[in-house]
């Protein structure tokens, strides 16, 4: 099994088991913590450099973080922001748990803020028909009212 592949792995099964713990009332109030500490792990290995007031920079740095750049894409840098989508199959797809997402993206987020960036989900996967979440990535320094994240939404159906 070549490395890239079998890190795709061990990110799915950590993915799937932290999401699983998200959704449970006795652990849930840890996963934030334990994602946090993963993305330290996750940082001393990868180690990408990304200068906070570069929204493009910002966004490769994120995606170099990922198994694979093709499942993490930037669609677009507008202004000061980097958007991008989340392509690889959550195990919360559909699960209208949005507080679930929310925990388990703390990842991305404690990846990004030493980055000094802010790390924004605006669609989730956990939304009902939803198939690929939608992110924003930006200086942290920078207003941000306009991002607003999926889990504070309430979206028509």
């Amino acid at each position: 099994m070549s490395a890239r592949r079998w890190e795709k792995n061990v990110f799915g099964a950590l993915l799937g088991l932290s999401a699983g713990a998200a959704r449970t009332p006795v652990v849930s109030a840890a996963v934030p913590s334990f994602m946090r500490a993963l993305a330290a792990l996750t940082r001393r290995i990868r180690r990408p450099r990304a200068d906070a007031g570069d929204a493009a920079a910002l966004g490769r740095a994120w995606q170099r973080y990922m198994p694979s750049p093709h499942l993490v894409p930037i669609t677009r840098v507008e202004r000061a922001t980097a958007y991008g989508q989340i392509r690889m199959r959550c195990p919360l797809r559909g699960s209208g748990d949005l507080a679930a997402c929310h925990r388990l993206m703390a990842y991305d987020r404690a990846l990004m803020a030493e980055h000094g960036a802010r790390f924004v989900v605006l669609r989730s996967q956990a939304e009902p028909g939803v198939e690929v979440c939608e992110i924003a990535i930006r200086a942290a320094s920078s207003a941000h009212d306009d991002l607003v994240p999926a889990h504070r939404l309430v979206r028509a159906a």
